[in-house]
């Protein structure tokens, strides 16, 4: 008898978890379809813009070259913010330095009290040029990289009053970034006539088996080939990538006021994305340098670098993001009044949704074939109903969830070819499901964060990502690997 209960419990049990499985799918389906006609959407503008004659890029042929060189030379401050970077600030600021068509620039790179390695390390630099500058912050590290960037201002502003000089454009990058010889002289074009420029960032590529790494050509290659003119396009707003960006004085001046006179929130674990938000919504204007340069081997003027090559370092990295952009933002920035920049911030925090959403398509995908496996191999198995019956309008929203993963599948290979060559194209496909488990990682890594930091009271942790810096020679602006 007593077994007689254990099995109708069992079933009961076994019953109740399929149609958990059931529920799951329908719900799943339908979030997959939300978020699949959404950006099927922005597919759809950029293609009829494509095809209607506004390209994307602006192409660098010898008039616009011309053109940007023959104009008179701003000064420009270039921050590099440096928490134990010993390793690579050397050869970042050597190959910059060496390759910058540009004479009218300083670098002021951010360093910490207690890190003495890298304190070395830039002191060897500005031995070697004299348009580099150690800055010391005033608490040890680390802090975040907004309080670093916040120093090296305070920094810049002192030095402007000594030298009896000023700094026309502001700008700022990374210890591993390397940086094409024409940046400076791009922003020098379009600076004042916008006041924040943000350049494409393409990352270096790796090995083809360097899965992890490889994942975020994919992603960039999409959003900032596509993503960024089609956001430029409805809205004016550009977020800073946090590299590659440069401001005018005016803006500098104007996100003081806002932030009492510090010029990134210390708050944000993702200052830079907030500025693009924070600056448009006071009338400046902001603008997404795409440039072609037909004759290179890489086709674009961008700012290269390698990305995390292990799942932890990525985990961490994309975790971050998710706190700063999601949550964060969610937070500080709130929503908008108008219709299509409100659309926006819902693509950029929409992985509160999609990622758990992603999650649980895998989960019902191993149940499936699980189940499937099952009844397959033993004819004696139990008998379980459908997960879709024949007619239900489920198969026909599962055709259409079909075509929008095909959609997916041909822009993602497109967008990555297009930068890297067709057999990273063909990767990018089963990069795909990489790039979907990092990030469901990340949001839970993410989602934890933000939950200990409310019941505690303390700030999110900031995480530093560990970097590299490529072994060339060559000028940045070349292809490496494809």
């Amino acid at each position: 008898m007593r077994r007689i209960r254990r099995l109708v419990v069992l079933i009961d049990a076994v019953a109740a978890y399929w149609l958990f499985v059931k529920i799951l799918l329908y719900g799943t389906a339908i979030l997959i379809l939300i978020s699949g006609i959404d950006d099927a959407m922005v597919d759809l503008i950029y293609w009829i813009r494509r095809l209607t004659g506004h390209r994307p890029h602006t192409r660098l042929d010898e008039k616009l070259k011309n053109e940007i060189m023959a104009l008179p030379e701003q000064p420009i401050a270039i921050m590099v913010p440096a928490w134990q970077e010993w390793a690579v600030i050397h050869r970042m600021v050597e190959l910059a330095a060496s390759s910058f068509d540009y004479k009218s620039y300083h670098l002021f790179i951010g360093t910490y009290p207690n890190d003495e390695k890298t304190q070395s390390a830039v002191d060897d630099i500005t031995r070697e040029y004299a348009h580099v500058h150690k800055v010391v912050t005033r608490d040890p590290g680390p802090t975040t990289k907004a309080d670093c960037l916040n120093n090296v201002i305070e920094f810049i502003t002192e030095f402007e009053q000594k030298q009896n000089t000023h700094f026309a454009i502001i700008g700022y990058h990374d210890a591993e970034d390397v940086i094409h010889p024409l940046e400076l002289k791009i922003f020098n074009y379009y600076i004042p006539k916008y006041d924040l420029i943000q350049l494409p960032v393409f990352p270096l590529p790796r090995a083809h088996h360097r899965l992890i790494a490889n994942h975020y050509m994919d992603e960039f290659g999409e959003a900032h080939l596509k993503d960024m003119s089609v956001r430029e396009a409805l809205t004016g707003n550009i977020p800073s990538a946090g590299v590659g960006t440069a401001f005018s004085r005016k803006a500098i001046s104007t996100l003081e006021a806002l932030n009492h006179h510090q010029v990134f929130d210390t708050h944000s674990l993702t200052e830079d994305y907030q500025i693009g938000f924070r600056l448009h919504a006071e009338g400046l204007k902001e603008h997404f340098a795409l440039l072609a340069v037909p004759k290179d081997k890489f086709p674009y003027i961008s700012v290269r670098e390698y990305f995390p090559a292990g799942i932890k370092q990525a985990v961490r990295q994309k975790s971050r993001w998710i706190v700063g952009i999601v949550f964060q933002g969610w937070r500080t920035l709130g929503w908008s009044r108008k219709l299509r920049l409100s659309y926006i911030l819902m693509r950029d925090r929409k992985a509160v949704v999609t990622n758990p959403t992603n999650l649980a398509g895998y989960f019902i995908v191993v149940n499936i074939v699980f189940m499937e496996l099952y009844t397959g191999l033993d004819d004696n198995a139990w008998w379980f109903p459908s997960l879709i019956p024949y007619d239900s309008w489920l198969w026909d929203l599962l055709y259409i969830n079909g075509f929008f993963l095909l959609n997916r599948v041909v822009q993602r290979f497109y967008f990555t070819g297009h930068l890297y060559g067709w057999r990273h194209g063909f990767l990018s496909i089963p990069r795909m499901i990489i790039a979907n488990i990092v990030n469901f990682m990340a949001y839970f890594r993410a989602l934890r964060q933000v939950v200990s930091a409310r019941r505690t009271g303390k700030r999110v942790a900031w995480d530093k990502t560990d970097h590299e810096f490529p072994e060339m020679s060559m000028p940045p602006g070349q292809k490496q690997g494809s």
